[in-house]
């Protein structure tokens, strides 16, 4: 899946000799080629915190949390097994079967047309699940496919190959007081791993594990060749200011290694936790107050795309029938408590 766009140089100052960074109108605007964001049939059940994947060309969202009460008054926090999967052609959403077990905040991606859904929480306890999501003929199904080594959640997955890479995260829910907001961070781990799911026998292996700092909330993506991991922010106590990590970090899949590169924008550190996408040689963020960046990964050069129609946090988009999908999430406007129920879709068109 890959978009055709022209590429043109762009002017920056770069942050690694020591001079700012300016962000630049993006370059698909100077080509007669902008993105441009519509609102479209909005998520039945908003919940933030859910595994989201492409599955035989549908955006399905299976899990997550959202809270009962009311603007002002958010009482407890629910966890979800539901699953919904949204269709690009029609806009239309339609329910699946529910998921074993509720989660939130797991690790997850699609391995050939497989939803891999990797640890989380269930409201109660730490899990170490993997559950899997398929079609079986014309009708989907859930399977609960092995376990992970140690409990895992606020993780990151991603696909190479038949690869599963499991990135990050904490194995300890820590929430702030006893409703269940979020959270510190004491357990986060800097673990790297690998599962072939052709070769499921050889079980999850440990790689290199990423350098600095513990984190979590922290950005990431895959270009088919590396992974690319953003920021993170790290909390000891609730009640102290969080430590924002600016680092950008490539591991190489082919070298097993992993390579520091100049630190993200000094103005994206406002905006963290960032939602990543990659589209044709470019990682977009997308953050809460609706701003939009690209990274080229040719030039290592940031820019500014239009923003978000409203804000709000989508845990994860997707590129799907050439377009920009997202939806869920936490919605800022009313409460930091309050779920999305958006549906966000990207295209980029001529002017």
């Amino acid at each position: 899946m890959h978009l055709t766009m022209k590429k043109t140089s762009l002017l920056f100052l770069l942050s690694g000799i020591g001079l700012p960074l300016v962000l630049q109108a993006t370059s698909r605007t100077a080509q007669c080629e902008t993105l441009h964001w519509t609102k479209s049939t909005p998520l039945p059940e908003p919940r933030a915190g859910h595994a989201t994947g492409v599955l035989h060309g549908k955006l399905v969202i299976a899990g997550g949390t959202y809270w009962k009460g009311k603007k002002g008054n958010w009482t407890e926090k629910v966890f979800s097994a539901r699953t919904h999967a949204f269709d690009p052609l029609t806009q239309t959403w339609e329910q699946l079967p529910d998921a074993p077990v509720p989660f939130g905040y797991a690790a997850y991606t699609v391995v050939a047309n497989r939803l891999f859904v990797l640890g989380g929480y269930d409201g109660k306890q730490e899990s170490q699940n993997i559950l899997v999501l398929s079609r079986q003929g014309k009708e989907y199904a859930w399977e609960i496919f092995g376990e992970l080594p140690t409990t895992r959640l606020f993780g990151w997955a991603g696909t190479v190959g038949s690869s599963i890479f499991l990135l990050g995260g904490v194995t300890r829910f820590e929430p702030t007081d006893e409703a269940g907001s979020c959270c510190t961070s004491t357990t986060a781990t800097n673990r790297l791993q690998i599962f072939d799911t052709n070769a499921p026998d050889q079980g999850w292996r440990d790689l290199a594990p990423y350098p600095g700092g513990k984190r979590w909330l922290f950005s990431a993506e895959t270009d088919g060749d590396n992974l690319w991991m953003f920021g993170g922010i790290y909390t000891a106590n609730g009640e102290d200011p969080s430590q924002k990590f600016s680092e950008v970090l490539r591991y190489s899949v082919s070298e097993k290694a992993w390579h520091k590169l100049s630190p993200l924008p000094a103005d994206t550190l406002k905006e963290t936790p960032l939602s990543t996408l990659f589209v044709d040689g470019k990682i977009l963020f997308m953050s809460f107050s609706k701003t939009v960046w690209q990274l080229d990964l040719a030039t290592q050069r940031y820019s500014k795309l239009p923003p978000l129609p409203e804000e709000a946090f989508v845990d994860r988009y997707v590129w799907l029938n050439n377009q920009i999908i997202g939806t869920g999430g936490e919605n800022k406007i009313e409460s930091p408590r309050r779920r999305s129920e958006s549906t966000f879709i990207g295209r980029f068109n001529p002017e």
